[in-house]
Order: C-alpha cells, then sequence, then structure tokens
C-alpha cells in the first residue's frame, strides 16, 4: 500500500512539470527518497537543512520558470519551509511542498514529530493536500502561480519498494489560455513608466511595445531593459536610473508599472498621491499599493494592447543629477562600489542582487551593462534572509554569476554554500558589502531622530569577518579596500569582502540628499 501511494506522488509530481527535487532528507521521508532516486528523468539535489533547500527551489524557478519540488521530513522540517514559500507567493513562482508526515491519529497528541502540518502555509498556497495511505486522492493537474502543499501521511515501518517512474513519460498540461484582459482607462495626465522585476523573456517581450509607447523609462536593474542585447531593441535613449533624484525630477500625472513592485520610496509614497493614476501591467495580480483609487491592475498579456496607445511623456525637470559627480569624488563609497563591481561582470552573466541597500545602491549607480546580462532578486517579500540559496539556484545554469549581498543577509544564510560541490562548475563570485551591519536603517527618517544606543540596536553593528566563512566551506576568498583589489579574481567560488569607506558613503548620501 506504501508503495502505490508514493508511485502516487511521483507520478502527480512528473504530470505536474516538476523535473527537479530538493531533498532533506530524515527518516520519515525515506520512503519517497527511495522512489525519487529509483526513477529516470528527475534532478535530485540534496541538502541538510530545509529552508536552504526551499529557496534554492526558488532560484530554479526564477530563471528556468519551471516549478520545482521540495521534499522534507516531518516536524518543524515542514515548518522551515514557510519563509521560502512566502516569498514564491508575492512572485508568483510554483513552489511544490513535499512534506513527510506522521499518520493523522497522532494530531493534537504531542507525539515526537507530530506537529500540525495541515495548512501549515495557511494562504501562502493554492491547496494543502493531505493523503495518508488507503484513502482516495485526486490530484491536481494543473499548477497556478502559487506554491502547492503535498502533505504525505507515511506509518511505520518506513521501508518501501525501490521503485520508481519515468517523469519524462509523464506530460504536464498546457496552460491555460489567458483570459481577455478586461476594458481600461487611462488619463490623459503625462505618464511614466516604471519598469522593474521582468524576467529576460519578459523584457524581451516588452521592449518593443515600450519603444512604440515612447515613454520615458525608470527602469530598476531588474526590469533586463538595461544595455544591449540582439534579442530586443535598445531603449537607451527612454531609460532613467531608478534612483530617488530621478523620480523627484518627474512631473507626472500617471505611472504604468511594469513587472514587479519597484524598490523606490517614491512608490511607497503613491499611496498619499490618489491624483496618480497608476496602471500596474504583470504577471502578479498585487497592485503594490493599499489605496484603491486611480489604481488598476491588468494581466500581463494586456502589454500589447498599449503599443498603439498615444500617451503624453512626463516631462523631467533641468535640474542636474548631482550622481555622477559625487560617486566620482567618492570612489569608496558604496554606491561607487557598486560601479567598480559591474565593471568585472561579462557578457552573458547572471547577476543577483540582494535586498536592503544593495538592490537601491545598484539602481542608483548603474549604467550600461555588457550585453546579455541578467539581473535578479527576491523581491516578493523584500526579506533578506535565503538570498545566498536562492542565488546559487539561479547560478545553477550559468557560466559566469554574480551576487552582491548586504553582511546582515549574507549571515542570514551561512549553510547555503554547503550545495556548491552538487553544482556544475563555473565562476560564482559571492561579494558582500560589510558596512559592519544594517546601516539601510540609518537612512530611514523616521529613525534617525532616535537615540545613539537604540540606533546600535537596530543597526546590528558588529566587526564580523567573513574570511572564516570562506574557509569552511572550501571558497577563495578576496578582501576588497580598494577597487583594484578586485582585478584579477581566481577562476571558481570566490568570496569578495569588500569594506566601504563609511565616512565617504555618509558624505555622498548626505550630498546627494542636499541636492
Amino acid at each position: 500500500m506504501k508503495s502505490l501511494l508514493i508511485r502516487s506522488t511521483l507520478t502527480a509530481l512528473a504530470r505536474l512539470g516538476v523535473a527537479e527535487v530538493c531533498v532533506a532528507a530524515g527518516a520519515r521521508n525515506a520512503p519517497l527518497i527511495t522512489g525519487l532516486m529509483a526513477s529516470d528523468g528527475i534532478k535530485i539535489w540534496s541538502f541538510f537543512e530545509e529552508r536552504s533547500a526551499a529557496f534554492f527551489a526558488l532560484g530554479r524557478m526564477m530563471v528556468d520558470r519551471m516549478p520545482v519540488a521540495v521534499l522534507t521530513t516531518s516536524g518543524t522540517a515542514a515548518a522551515e519551509l514557510l519563509p521560502a514559500v512566502i516569498e514564491a507567493h508575492y512572485q508568483g513562482l510554483p513552489l511544490v511542498l513535499v512534506t513527510a508526515d506522521r499518520p493523522k491519529r497522532f494530531r493534537g497528541t504531542g507525539a515526537p514529530q507530530a506537529i500540525e502540518q495541515k495548512d501549515l502555509f495557511g494562504d501562502y498556497v493554492s491547496a494543502c493536500i493531505d493523503v495518508e495511505e488507503g484513502t482516495s486522492i485526486s490530484w491536481p493537474t494543473r499548477l497556478t502561480d502559487k506554491p502547492l502543499h503535498i502533505n504525505i501521511c507515511l506509518d511505520e515501518p518506513l521501508d518501501a519498494e525501490r521503485s520508481g517512474i519515468d517523469f519524462l513519460k509523464h506530460h504536464p498540461q498546457k496552460p491555460l489560455k489567458p483570459a481577455k484582459a478586461a476594458p481600461f482607462i487611462l488619463s490623459g495626465s503625462p505618464t511614466v513608466v516604471i519598469a522593474c522585476g521582468l524576467h529576460p523573456h519578459e523584457a524581451r517581450e516588452a521592449a518593443p511595445i515600450l519603444k512604440e509607447l515612447g515613454l520615458p523609462i525608470v527602469a530598476e536593474a531588474t526590469s533586463n531593459l538595461w544595455g544591449e542585447s540582439p534579442d530586443r531593441p535598445s531603449l537607451d535613449e527612454l531609460l532613467l536610473p531608478a534612483a530617488e533624484d530621478t523620480f523627484n525630477s518627474l512631473e507626472i500625472g500617471q505611472v504604468i508599472r511594469i513587472g514587479g513592485i519597484p524598490s523606490s520610496r517614491w512608490w511607497r509614497d503613491l499611496e498619499s498621491k490618489p491624483f496618480v493614476w497608476v496602471t500596474n501591467v504583470s504577471r502578479l495580480q498585487f497592485p503594490g499599493l493599499a489605496r484603491k483609487q486611480h489604481v488598476q491592475t491588468l494581466p500581463w498579456h494586456a502589454l500589447s494592447d498599449f503599443a498603439s496607445l498615444s500617451l503624453v511623456p512626463a516631462s523631467i525637470h533641468p535640474g542636474k543629477s548631482h550622481l555622477e559627480e559625487e560617486i566620482t569624488k567618492r570612489p569608496l563609497c558604496e554606491p561607487a562600489w557598486m560601479r567598480h563591481i559591474m565593471r568585472l561582470v561579462t557578457e552573458g552573466d547572471r547577476v543577483f542582487i540582494g535586498n536592503s541597500l544593495p538592490i537601491r545602491e545598484m539602481n542608483m549607480a548603474l549604467d550600461s551593462p555588457p550585453p546579455g546580462v541578467e539581473f535578479y532578486a527576491n523581491r516578493g517579500a523584500n526579506g533578506i534572509d535565503g538570498i545566498v540559496s536562492t542565488w546559487l539556484g539561479a547560478s545553477a545554469s550559468s557560466r559566469s554569476s554574480w551576487l552582491i549581498v548586504g553582511d546582515l543577509s549574507a549571515m542570514y544564510d551561512l549553510s547555503a554554500p554547503w550545495i556548491m560541490p552538487q553544482l556544475p562548475q563555473g565562476n560564482r563570485r559571492l561579494v558582500i558589502i560589510n558596512n559592519q551591519g544594517g546601516k539601510i536603517f540609518s537612512h530611514v527618517k523616521s529613525l534617525q531622530g532616535l537615540p545613539e544606543e537604540v540606533r546600535h540596536v537596530i543597526e546590528n553593528n558588529h566587526r564580523v569577518s567573513f574570511e572564516p566563512w570562506a574557509a569552511m566551506w572550501g571558497l577563495s576568498y578576496v578582501r576588497a579596500t580598494l577597487p583594484q583589489d578586485l582585478h584579477d579574481l581566481p577562476d571558481g567560488a570566490v568570496m569578495i569582502e569588500v569594506i566601504p569607506d563609511a565616512r565617504q558613503t555618509e558624505t555622498f548620501y548626505q550630498a546627494m540628499e542636499g541636492s
């Protein structure tokens, strides 16, 4: 009976299009692991802990847009998946959670390894399929844009026949054709486009339409619209950096957002500006704003309807930006380091950007990257956990990849490099901007008046060096205090600890805020 349940589960995964499984092994999920390892056409990634496994799966899906499953044992092991489930929910990624469980009769008893796993992930999953040996099962045949939870209750003995399936013999159903987009209304006000969080395929779809529209485009790095690409028209004459002084220079009455939710303070301030019309065009049906007045959200395929529109472009104040001048004067400030790092990125590289300050400073300092460079970030819930693991998942199919992350984000994911020996060979550069704490909080105006001892606690100031972390996982290590320290990096996996100049960074932001 147990073998039938295992085969039924594996067949369901195959029919959903799963071709990779991240396994965090234990006794309770051993029968499932046995079945997987006896199967053909499935890639298995092995982890010792669940949180890294789930975020790694996110990285695989961000690049390939194919479902990936994570398999855990019972108890708190299942709960470790929650942060990645939340991120997958807000990114619209088809993460499949397979959690082994003790039989249903143990629920509420306090018996070892018996927690309430059914509905553990609440609204963050499309469904929780709770199955047990000897019960009929109605498996889903198509995934939605939410994660899916499969909870499998297995009784002892935890042995099973070594009988797998051929995943390649089962084909997922074709996606449903998108419903026709509802009519939408745009104002005649001056309009700007904000672009971020676009998969490279989406950027290629969007670029010809945006060029036809001819509106100014405030583009974050993750818009994947910067630089030249043979697969799309150049938008250089329309693109503006996603820096706050860019937003503040615009005179607008209407915003068209394509892709994800912007990282800027300016976007959040639209909550109190109902006179600015906002139209969202995205795979995700999240408006990114709480206000309802003059906000509409359209499905991604509605973007094609914009090609024939004639809209008034936003005007830009002629006041000169001081960004280039201030970066040149302070070559060791954090935004300048983004420039130094990007000069080492080569054609076709994959760049993952950490949350908090790194993504904002990259958006501020980015100029034209080499052709074919792809940018990614975990901007679903904007958290700083699991970023190293997500990058490693995204890097698995890249010959050369970069992660630019803050020091606290790196500390959140110290076990992430476990998976590196299982990855294909390639140059992986883990760049840690070590400013010795959560310095983004020094830019939050509402916190600037707090006593110094309170700010010290909020920022989590420290003097940690990451060299021992590199040694722990056998990575090459480079400590960079000057741009020339980045020259002649070794091949393979390298951890680069950048120490920006705190005084230059402070005076840079003071100059920018005063400009």
